[in-house]
């Protein structure tokens, strides 16, 4: 590889660091340092790395505060941001202003190497610590968009069942199950939903019409 990189961090020691791991498992042929929010952007206003290691917050100030530039004005340059700063609060937004990756300074050295390796091959790049606390959130974000996501399928075989104006006997009889059962099920999807009557049942799945489909 004849790959360029710059280290934008405001501790010579983790420059120091990254600058003979880049050197040693990538080759890298040229590794650039800056401490500060001006010398990052004067530096990159004569030439662009191929990489981008950043540190978000540098000498003279946040550098959160020009990622979004840098990566409209840097399309082609990958950024890896590489911080103490929390990864639940911070990864999502530094990925949503054009960040390739997210990597915490606690991390290994291999997950540095996997971290530069995966955004220098245009994947973007975060811990399984991460992935998985998105993809939570988006679940939970797309339960209270579509609250019948929340049901089994039996509590929804129940609400079609309820929403055809039929009442506990006749389900239970449809479904071949005891009216206790049924009744088990209704107070359940009931509770789920944050409804309390047939009504407000209504209502829900008519709002949320699409997602009943």
């Amino acid at each position: 590889m004849n790959l360029s990189f710059l280290l934008a961090d405001d501790h010579v020691i983790v420059r120091r660091g990254l600058r003979n791991l880049l050197y040693d498992r990538f080759h890298a042929s040229d590794v650039a340092e800056v401490a500060t929010c001006r010398d990052l952007l004067d530096t990159l206003a004569h030439k662009e790395p191929a990489l981008l290691v950043l540190d978000l917050q540098l000498t003279d100030g946040s550098s959160m505060d020009y990622l979004q530039q840098i990566c409209r004005e840097h399309p082609a340059m990958r950024v890896l941001v590489y911080t103490m700063r929390s990864e639940e609060v911070y990864a999502q937004r530094v990925l949503a202003l054009g960040a390739a990756g997210f990597l915490s300074k606690e991390s290994s050295e291999e997950d540095v190497v996997v971290a530069v390796r995966h955004v220098l091959q245009g994947r973007p790049y975060m811990s399984e610590t991460v992935e998985d606390h998105l993809q939570d959130k988006a679940k939970d974000e797309g339960s209270k968009a579509n609250p019948f996501q929340l049901l089994s399928d039996r509590e929804i075989l129940v609400v079609d069942n309820l929403l055809a104006g039929m009442g506990v006997k006749e389900i239970s009889t449809r479904l071949a199950l005891g009216p206790t059962t049924v009744a088990t099920y209704k107070a359940r999807l009931f509770d789920k939903l944050g409804v309390t009557n047939i009504l407000d049942l209504q209502r829900l799945a008519t709002a949320h019409r699409h997602h009943m489909a």
